[in-house]
């Protein structure tokens, strides 16, 4: 929850070397795969860039812990401006999409990450219909 609330939800990057170990893997499902401390910082501060999520949000459902494992059952909500796709000048309405985190620890900090959300759901909700329906149709 130190890094949701913190980190996620209230920006301050300064506390990822703190609650992340150097060696860490996130696994983000369509966003792709981050190896090792610097990698995953990057990501995080590309905020700073043409392309982000504008009043990012997780709200936190539900956790389970068992042994180094914790199950994270969220909704992420925001904005997002930039380019669509990384191709097409795009700003979203807000939109809100549900997911699904699993966070592995090792001496007291996040070692991997893995991570399960409703893209389809994401890219609906900003109004991204067309695009989806694009991508989805098979042509």
């Amino acid at each position: 929850m130190r890094f949701i609330d913190g980190v996620v939800n209230g920006g301050h990057l300064d506390l990822i070397d703190s609650l992340w170990h150097e060696d860490l893997v996130w696994e983000g499902g369509s966003l792709g795969e981050r190896r090792g401390i610097e990698a995953y910082k990057k990501m995080m501060g590309s905020a700073s860039g043409g392309s982000r999520w504008v009043d990012l949000h997780l709200t936190v459902h539900d956790v389970f812990e068992r042994d180094d494992t914790v199950v994270v059952q969220f909704t992420n909500s925001g904005q997002r401006v930039g380019r669509l796709f990384g191709i097409l000048p795009f700003r979203s309405r807000s939109g809100a999409w549900n997911g699904v985190g699993v966070y592995t620890l090792r001496d007291r900090k996040i070692a991997h990450a893995w991570f399960v959300e409703d893209v389809a759901a994401m890219l609906r909700s900003i109004g991204v219909r067309g695009a989806l329906n694009l991508l989805t149709s098979g042509r």
